[in-house]
């Protein structure tokens, strides 16, 4: 079952700790007017949890992420994620991808801002994403682009 995370509080804030990427972004940065967490359950499991950040345009890097931030956007950025289930990171994707563009019928873009890590590519590669661009310290992935 997706969960939207809404609110910050001490569940999230030891969650993020677990992040292996951007575990020093704040909840405050993962959650507001223009970025969202998202939760994968299993009954009573959690199976994996992904941050997401709204932009006008593709951006390379946080910092061209958090300036292009506006909610509303034509691009979902998927800036981190981390699993602990098998198969749940994959899941949490295509699950969080249909509801927000459920809800936000602008979106045209769902890209990542990835590490350079092979894990990453192959992560992503795997489950259906093309390497879009390679910026100085990220990999942007694309899910679906119809903007560039």
């Amino acid at each position: 079952m997706l969960q939207r995370i809404e609110k910050i509080d001490s569940w999230v804030q030891e969650i993020i700790k677990d992040d292996p990427v951007r575990q020093n972004l704040s909840a405050e940065f993962r959650i507001n007017e223009n970025a969202e967490m998202f939760a994968l359950w299993e009954q009573n499991s959690l199976g994996a949890v992904c941050c997401v950040r709204y932009t006008e345009g593709i951006p390379a890097d946080l910092t061209e992420m958090q300036d292009m931030s506006n909610p509303f956007c034509d691009t979902v950025v998927f800036y981190t994620i981390w699993s602990y289930a098998k198969g749940s990171g994959r899941q949490l994707i295509i699950d969080a991808t249909e509801e927000i563009k459920k809800r936000n019928t602008q979106i045209k873009n769902v890209v990542t801002l990835s590490p350079k890590t092979e894990m990453a590519e192959r992560f992503h590669i795997r489950n259906g994403a093309i390497k879009w661009r390679e910026n100085d310290d990220s990999i942007n992935y694309a899910y679906e682009i119809d903007e560039v």
